[in-house]
């Protein structure tokens, strides 16, 4: 808990991260690596399993974060949030370069693949002093709201920037052929985060005196003895780990839209972030009510059995009707909100970039799972895909609901 946050740092902060989220969710369709990457790969004809492969990489990135809390003092955590996001943004543009100067489709894919690994090496570190700073920034109570006002409100604007996105993409532009459609999308994204790096200069935080670094095998000794003592945080990650494990299929259930609907993925890239977003705008303020009403914990296990409803949906919903399967998923994907700050508020501010850190060690090590729903479908079909993606997220309910 941290009482020291003022009604007037707690509207301040809460501000900052929703206007911070609102341009994120404006250039969904790059920032969240997935779906976009996966249209685009499919159109430069690569397989199931290579267009998962930005995906992967981009949860294979996420180890950084833990080097990060060893190496950051408190003092620069808004600094690093920063110069994050600045970088981010440069790694849009180098897509928009690629794409637009006639590389062969091979270097394509493997500079969009490259950039997965390198946005989740940069922008996972972001991530983590983003919550961070909202967590120095408010109290209990208004972080709760912040969230639950970010995640119902923001996502209009992912509807927005992927109905946008859409347009772009299907029916287009005679003057924006392929692959500069997805050029224009990804220059978008460039601009939002050049945005988003000026907001985080905003933060009004409280202080937390600066420790001495440890050298690096104490410190993760000690972070791991931390971790593992508390059956709670050790509980909880693995249920973020087996979460990330359904996550990873939503690029490989947008590939579905071919079996299902006879037609390109791409052509409904842009509809499918709609739908997700827009599901996520009304799970965002029910997974709300649920945290200010029953606690962090009880949110966390909902995102949950929304992954594993978008699972059975997909799976057993034929015809344009299949595309709901999105909605589910959608809201479920704010369990990367809520397993987070549930983290946080058990810990203590100085402890909480650690803590967080490890929990999200959970990402890399479910790198394997785009790459997995793809092999399924490769060779078993999309239904053994949607199987391993219905089975960690009832696993992931089941350890969030253990005490």
């Amino acid at each position: 808990m941290n009482p020291a946050a003022t009604p007037t740092m707690d509207g301040l902060n809460g501000r900052v991260f929703l206007f911070t989220y609102m341009m994120l969710y404006l250039a969904a369709p790059v920032v969240y690596v997935g779906v976009v990457q996966a249209a685009l790969c499919d159109k430069l004809g690569a397989s199931a399993t290579v267009a998962n492969m930005p995906l992967a990489a981009y949860q294979l990135g996420q180890f950084s974060p833990l080097l990060a809390t060893w190496l950051i003092p408190h003092r620069l955590e808004r600094t690093v949030l920063v110069w994050t996001a600045s970088v981010a943004a440069l790694l849009q543009g180098m897509v928009v370069a690629v794409l637009m100067i006639p590389f062969p489709a091979s270097v394509r894919i493997g500079v969009v693949t490259m950039q997965g690994l390198l946005l989740g090496l940069v922008w996972s570190v972001g991530m983590l002093y983003l919550y961070q700073c909202l967590n120095r920034g408010t109290s209990l109570e208004g972080r709760a709201r912040a969230l639950k006002l970010t995640y119902s409100m923001g996502p209009l604007a992912a509807v927005a920037g992927s109905l946008a996105a859409q347009y772009v993409l299907n029916p287009g532009f005679r003057w924006l052929p392929f692959p500069y459609d997805f050029a224009g999308i990804y220059a978008f994204g460039f601009l939002a985060t050049v945005v988003v790096a000026v907001l985080s200069t905003r933060y009004d935080l409280l202080p937390v005196a600066d420790e001495p670094r440890p050298p690096i095998r104490r410190f993760l000794s000690g972070l791991f003895a931390e971790y593992l003592s508390n059956r709670t945080l050790w509980l909880l990650w693995l249920a973020f780990l087996l979460w990330s494990c359904t996550l990873g299929s939503v690029a490989n259930v947008s590939l579905y839209t071919r079996e299902a609907m006879g037609r390109d993925p791409k052509d409904f890239s842009g509809l499918i972030m709609a739908i997700r977003f827009s599901a996520k705008a009304l799970a965002g303020y029910g997974l709300g009510w649920l945290a200010l009403r029953y606690g962090l914990r009880t949110a966390s296990q909902a995102t949950s059995g929304l992954f594993a409803a978008g699972m059975l949906w997909a799976w057993l919903v034929p015809g344009t009707a299949f595309l709901g399967a999105f909605g589910w998923l959608g809201g479920g994907e704010l369990g990367g909100v809520y397993f987070p700050n549930y983290a946080l508020a058990l810990t203590s501010l100085a402890s909480g970039p650690r803590v967080l850190a490890a929990l999200m060690l959970a990402t890399p090590v479910s790198g394997f799972a785009p790459v997995m729903h793809g092999w399924l479908t490769d060779h078993f079909g999309f239904a053994a895909s949607f199987a391993f993606g219905l089975a960690t997220a009832l696993a992931a309910a089941a350890c969030v609901r253990k005490r």
